[in-house]
């Protein structure tokens, strides 16, 4: 009996460092998620100043405490339609590749831990352009939560130079 506790005990141990905690948000009627050790904050939307010449779905840029960072629109970089600000609109000052950067979302929901082992490739349902943004998929309760590359949905490059 000891034996087969001690096994329990162990695949839980293992589940445990096994699993990851992702931010879940909104972008229109979707739910997504990108892996909270990237989430630097959460802030409340703010308009960016704009940059001439910025890709569209770059809002601008806006001071961090003292650092300028560039915050893209989500949906825009998605090729979805613009919605006007709302309470719930913020953006999420995440790190990628050693960078600061911030995202502006339709909303955020909750951090979840998903299991490594449970994430499943993206389905090639999405075009060539969209499905590099994504990593994978996951079920989380009843909703299935889409999960984001974030070296892929910002353009490291030309986000670095309007930063500049």
């Amino acid at each position: 009996m000891a034996l087969t506790q001690t096994t329990t005990e162990t695949r839980e141990l293992h589940s445990e460092t096994n699993t990851e905690k992702y931010l879940v948000f909104q972008i229109g009627n979707e739910t997504y998620g990108v892996p909270l050790l990237q989430v630097q904050e959460i802030r409340t939307y703010t308009p960016a100043t704009r940059v001439p010449n910025a890709p569209e779905y770059v809002l601008g840029v806006v001071n961090l405490r003292g650092n300028i960072i560039a915050v893209i629109d989500a949906r825009a970089r998605f090729g979805l339609p613009p919605l006007p600000d709302e309470e719930s609109t913020v953006v999420v000052v995440v790190h990628v590749n050693g960078k600061t950067f911030g995202l502006r979302l339709d909303s955020v929901s909750d951090v979840v831990d998903i299991p490594v082992d449970q994430i499943q490739p993206t389905p090639p349902i999405a075009s060539e352009a969209t499905q590099r943004f994504l990593s994978g998929v996951v079920q989380v309760g009843e909703r299935v939560v889409i999960l984001l590359n974030l070296r892929e949905i910002f353009d490291l490059d030309a986000l670095q130079q309007i930063a500049a």
